[in-house]
């Protein structure tokens, strides 16, 4: 008994057990990419095998098909705005209109909207609005009769859930997406979005996401994407590679299994009578997709309707990543602070059999390995020091078991970019799949970590209480062609 009392506080304990709870959680997290890796391929060939009965061309003939409503909120877009509002305006679809938001901005971008798109300002009064928004001061209508589908929105500053909100509010059509007026978005995305409500007969679709990808210094023409290029600096190269390990082992598995809890907030599709009937995004937290979409669920579960959030694996939304470290850094923090704000306010699904899967597994997947992962990942660091500290590392066994964990994230990192290259028609060039290996092995060291301290200061300022909203996210622009 003396011997083990000594042997606790002497920290051997202490040493077994975080060796053995790291190692756990380790191989947790490696069995979910690895299972990643198996939904993610039997989704695609079957996705693969639903667009060959029902193509782009029969919808875009079909005269039942619902109509759509983007909705892009924008503050401040003065540099890039008129080249957003025309790719969002090229778009291909036969019933749909654009609702842009100008969410309050002290830049120039109504007056530049005003000058190009020849807008004529309405009353706003007379619309009802079942969503509680800042104040929608004028509705702008261009009276050149090539934009008549495009409606302007000109409202006090509520952030970009109330901006949503308020467009959602001016909607009429049965299905909205919601975008950023600073992303790309394919001509035939839309006619892609809305297949599987043409599709699916037992289930309702509550949400649809689409994939996003990274544009930094990709072309632009139009508003359409002329040049699809790997950035040049590696801080947005590194994001080209997360976003498709992230999209095609996360959000396409989870999706296979109808247990996607997450639809992208720079696209997403939704009924727009549901989001009424849960009153609308949620000003109030800076994850409003993540909000969102957990809240469809709950309304779903509670009135025992079958209904399914399903991804759609083709990049159909182009958007710029953060170019360095420092932008990198806030927005991490933002969205650590938004999955932080939801998991609380829905704390309720925790283990609680009435939601069913949701309760059981993906909310507790959620809690233990999205937000608990850079959390373990930083206690992690803080146990090796200490250890080291005290002389009690066998280091020849913790560089294999480094070594051990970086090539099986290598293999998973390759796998996902095989997989996209294969299926998708995207950086298939030699030179490209080469960089984005490259792009993938360097993650470890010049990347992650990164990701991990932005995290654990949003973590930090929830702890502390310590304000903050959305934060400044500068943005260089699409490089435009004009030949």
């Amino acid at each position: 008994m003396l011997n083990d009392i000594e042997r606790f506080f002497s920290g051997e304990y202490v040493f077994l057990a975080a060796n053995y709870f790291f190692f756990a959680y380790g191989i947790a997290l490696m069995t979910m990419y690895f299972a990643g890796v198996v939904l993610a391929n039997r989704a695609i060939r079957r996705n693969k095998k639903k667009s060959r009965f029902l193509q782009v061309n029969d919808i875009v003939s079909a005269t039942d098909i619902p109509s759509v409503s983007l909705i892009a909120p924008a503050y401040n877009e003065g540099l890039t705005i008129i080249e957003n509002v025309k790719s969002l305006l090229s778009i291909q679809y036969p019933y749909y209109e654009l609702i842009l938001v100008n969410d309050g901005s002290i830049d120039d971008s109504l007056e530049k909207l005003i000058k190009e798109f020849k807008l004529e300002r309405r009353d706003a009064t007379f619309i009802t609005q079942p969503i509680p928004t800042a104040t929608v001061k004028y509705v702008y209508k261009s009276t050149l009769s090539k934009y008549t589908h495009l409606t302007v929105l000109d409202k006090n500053n509520g952030g970009r859930a109330d901006a949503l909100n308020a467009g959602i509010n001016f909607a009429t059509s049965e299905l909205v997406v919601c975008t950023d007026a600073d992303c790309i978005i394919e001509q035939d995305a839309l006619l892609k979005m809305v297949r599987p409500y043409l599709e699916e007969y037992h289930s309702e679709i509550i949400a649809c996401g689409g994939g996003i990808g990274i544009a930094n210094d990709s072309v632009v023409k139009n508003g359409v994407m002329k040049e699809l290029r790997l950035p040049n600096n590696l801080v947005p190269m590194v994001q080209v590679v997360e976003y498709i390990r992230a999209f095609l082992l996360g959000r396409m598995a989870w999706s296979e299994i109808n247990g996607l809890m997450l639809v992208s907030g720079a696209f997403g599709m939704y009924p727009r009578k549901r989001v009424i009937e849960v009153s609308g995004f949620d000003a109030k937290t800076v994850g409003e997709d993540l909000e969102l979409c957990i809240r469809l669920r709950r309304l779903m579960e509670e009135k025992e309707l079958p209904y399914k959030v399903v991804y759609l694996p083709e990049t159909l939304c182009w958007t710029e990543g953060p170019p360095d470290y420092d932008i990198l850094i806030k927005q991490r923090d933002r969205w650590a602070r938004g999955l932080w704000e939801t998991l609380k306010i829905h704390r309720k699904l925790f283990f609680n059999p009435k939601y069913r899967y949701m309760g059981i597994f993906y909310y507790p997947y959620w809690l233990f390995f999205e937000f608990g992962a850079p959390i373990i990942e930083f206690l992690g660091i803080i146990c090796i020091i200490a250890f080291a500290f005290f002389g009690m590392i066998n280091w020849t066994m913790a560089v294999l078991l480094f070594t051990a964990a970086y090539i099986v994230g290598c293999i998973f990192s390759t796998a996902a970019i095989f997989m996209y290259v294969k299926n998708f028609n995207h950086y298939t060039k030699p030179k490209q799949v080469i960089e984005l290996l490259l792009a993938a092995y360097l993650e470890p060291f010049l990347y992650h970590p990164i990701l991990v301290y932005g995290q654990m200061k949003g973590y930090y300022k929830k702890v502390f209480r310590i304000k903050s909203g959305w934060g400044t996210m500068t943005r260089k622009g699409f490089k435009v062609s004009d030949t």
